[in-house]
């Protein structure tokens, strides 16, 4: 089960394997309970599907770029895996873009479009390009928790043909 907080909210997917989701979707947490409400969604999921491993954005980078609101519910879900026993990994945006290193630039876009092909499922929910005056899509979050997903494949899996055969 991967999760992946942005501005607005999370991003999460729970996989079966590399080319088969379960459980996706894109939860937008506004007010004041915003990070309470985030960990309540996530333990309902971890109830739900029992995950193996819990699949996070590498705390290094959330405290350079967004701040205590992340790191801190990114601590609260490592928590929450370490009290159901359940491990967790980590994983940075340079990881990430090596695990697609096969595309000639592994931008966002890029590796969302990778995704789209090896996860037809996804290929709806592929956002259009970002314009430099727009703000981020809200699907790309849902991208990137799926990003950090076969990541985890990759990493732990690399003479499995299927996730071999993805890059």
């Amino acid at each position: 089960m991967t999760v992946f907080p942005n501005k607005c909210g999370i991003g999460h997917a729970v996989f079966e394997n590399p080319r088969f989701p379960v459980e996706w979707g894109i939860c937008d947490m506004r007010g004041d309970d915003r990070h309470n409400k985030a960990v309540r969604r996530i333990n309902a999921l971890v109830d739900r599907y029992s995950p193996d491993t819990l699949v996070l954005r590498d705390l290094a980078d959330v405290r350079l770029k967004r701040g205590r609101r992340h790191y801190r519910l990114l601590k609260a879900l490592e928590a929450l895996g370490k009290s159901r026993g359940i491990s967790t990994m980590r994983f940075s945006r340079a990881e990430i873009r090596r695990s697609f290193d096969a595309l000639r630039s592994p931008t966002r876009h890029a590796i969302v479009h990778a995704i789209a092909e090896q996860i037809p499922t996804f290929e709806a929910y592929t956002p259009p390009v970002k314009k430099i005056w727009q703000t981020e899509d809200r699907r790309m979050v849902l991208f990137d928790a799926a990003a950090l997903a076969l990541t985890f494949y990759r990493t732990r899996h690399a003479d499995d043909p299927i996730t071999a055969d993805a890059r």
